[in-house]
């Protein structure tokens, strides 16, 4: 179990979750979501309804099995715009036809959220994550999102940074140079709020 130097106190939810978190409603188009998830940098996302009430979690996964499993056939180059004709006439550059099976997240969403209150102790939301085998789950209270605690938040708290004592001089010496740059780091401290 994960404590604190100082008071022995086991960590809790609130301790490593990241409170600002990224939220999409269930009618944002697909196409809105993947765009954002590649310019925020993220994998996934709780699901909010019209009331701002969590109803789901979307994840790249969810994306990808819905784009390999929806039916489509696999879109190939072609020279077809260039050749096709409407009423006679050449169609003008630049003209495509829109995917009119464009999806919104209520349709590929996980209904199921696993979640936690901001009480729950740190080593039992590792072994809901390691149970269930999921990347995130969400700190709710009520019906609202609180905050989101990652895999990695966990391993930030879990895993104790390598003691100096074992930061001998290594054999190679661009092996050295890596070593004391990750010796700079500074230890992971508890967040105050």
């Amino acid at each position: 179990m994960a404590t604190t130097k100082s008071t022995k106190r086991a960590w809790t939810a609130s301790d490593v979750m990241s409170k600002e978190v990224i939220c999409v409603a269930e009618d944002m188009e697909l196409r809105e979501l993947t765009r954002m998830f590649l310019d925020r940098g993220i994998t996934g996302a709780p699901v909010l309804n019209r009331g701002g009430d969590l109803v789901g979690v979307i994840s790249q996964h969810d994306l990808l099995f819905y784009s390999l499993t929806r039916g489509d056939e696999l879109v190939l180059d072609s020279d077809f715009y260039q050749s096709v004709r409407v009423d006679g006439r050449r169609l003008p550059q630049g003209f495509q036809v829109e995917d009119a099976n464009s999806g919104r997240v209520s349709d590929v969403m996980t209904p199921v959220v696993h979640s936690v209150s901001a009480r729950t102790p740190v080593d039992r939301v590792a072994q809901l994550m390691t149970r269930k085998h999921i990347h995130r789950v969400i700190v709710t209270q009520g019906k609202k999102v609180a905050g989101i605690i990652s895999a990695v938040d966990l391993l930030k708290v879990m895993v104790p940074p390598p003691p100096a004592a074992r930061a001998a001089a290594p054999a190679h010496p661009a092996a050295g140079a890596r070593k004391r740059s990750l010796s700079r780091r500074a230890p992971l401290r508890k967040r105050r709020n």
